[in-house]
């Protein structure tokens, strides 16, 4: 029988504690019987031999196995169980070295810095030129909408921008994982499954919830740092809730416009841009912790608002930790519509109580001006 290569048939990780074996032509069975009986360890299970030992034990330290064991860098970045033991997973919320791991993108620093050029191109095209240029040739001015067609405008265009972004992130990102040979699940990438939900250690939905209850207090507590320090009233200008509490009046199509706009189409299209392509692109050049942090400054400057700014990106960081953990962008996607529709809401039940909701955001202004 031709002779068979010890090392194609043993895991690299165990390589050097086969070394001394003999390199001879072995029989798939007789051959492993000669290499115990001459140099391997006695066998410890019912007279098999290490090399015959099952599957349980395979990429368990010092275990020796037929099949391969993944290399502990594969297990780190590729999202095995990374519990203490893998036959028992764990969340590991409080454990920091699992919010370090990278994704390897097939693709260089040109292509994100294109990427994002090109995005935000299309995004201020879309909706400050090519919705609004419709909407003239239809006859509609833009200055005279009441709250309504405001709001249905607003979807428009959101709904617009949203697939031009898909499709835009998809033909950047498509060429280079079809060259890679190998597919999106098995890079980590653009991963949408609602499956396994609460399934330790990445289930979308716990990190998900994880975010929603902490949402409230990191935008917070950095709304209340920036006006103890007196940040609002230095820079001045609207924020984004301001162009939300204008087009609200008290009727159902204008808050299902806006919910739909707020809490799913800008979630689904900002999340991919965000996190989906920029953050996982930012991890192949430099840390994971500050990829999350670069990625939630863009995402704040992307609004448009340096009133805004710092809490957007608060809100930014929470967003990319929680990717990073659950490695599902149903994740980030769900915190941020949750907040968003939370938000929308709340101004909504303001108005149905009678409040001047605009007025309402310009006196908690003006006050927490005053108490910094």
């Amino acid at each position: 029988m031709q002779a068979i290569d010890l090392n194609l048939r043993i895991s690299s990780t165990h390589r050097a504690q086969l070394a001394v074996l003999p390199r001879v032509g072995l029989h798939p069975v007789r051959g492993a019987t000669r290499c115990r009986a001459s140099t391997g360890p006695k066998s410890t299970l019912s007279g098999k031999s290490p090399i015959e030992q099952p599957a349980r034990l395979w990429g368990r330290p010092g275990a020796v196995s037929s099949e391969p064991a993944t290399s502990t860098s594969t297990q780190h970045r590729g999202g095995r169980p990374d519990g203490p033991d893998d036959d028992k997973p764990t969340w590991g919320v409080f454990d920091l070295a699992r919010y370090g791991e990278r994704w390897d993108v097939p693709w260089g620093a040109g292509r994100v810095a294109g990427g994002m050029a090109l995005w935000f191109g299309s995004f201020v095209g879309v909706g400050f030129v090519l919705v609004p240029q419709l909407y003239r040739a239809a006859g509609v001015s833009l200055y005279d909408l009441p709250p309504e067609d405001k709001a249905t405008f607003t979807l428009v265009c959101q709904a617009v921008e949203t697939a031009v972004s898909l499709l835009l992130v998809r033909l950047l990102t498509a060429g280079p994982i079809a060259r890679s040979g190998a597919s999106e699940q098995q890079l980590g990438l653009f991963n949408f499954s609602p499956a396994a939900p609460f399934s330790k250690p990445r289930g979308w939905a716990f990190w998900g919830l994880c975010g929603v209850l902490a949402s409230p207090a990191v935008v917070g507590g950095m709304a209340s740092l920036l006006g103890a320090v007196g940040y609002e009233k230095a820079v001045g200008g609207q924020g984004t809730v301001d162009g939300v509490a204008g087009m609200i009046d008290l009727d159902l199509p204008t808050y299902l416009s806006l919910l739909a706009v707020t809490g799913v189409l800008a979630p689904i299209l900002e999340e991919t841009v965000f996190r989906g392509f920029l953050l996982t692109s930012l991890t192949r050049f430099m840390p994971t912790w500050a990829a999350v942090v670069a990625s939630s400054g863009f995402f704040g400057l992307a609004h448009l608002s340096p009133r805004d700014l710092p809490v957007l990106s608060a809100l930014g960081l929470l967003l990319g930790w929680s990717y990073v953990r659950s490695r599902n962008l149903l994740t980030p996607i769900l915190i941020h519509g949750a907040w968003n529709s939370g938000v929308l809401t709340v101004l909504f039940w303001l108005a149905s109580e009678g409040v001047d909701v605009q007025q309402l955001i310009s006196d908690l202004r003006e006050a927490a001006a005053a108490a910094s």
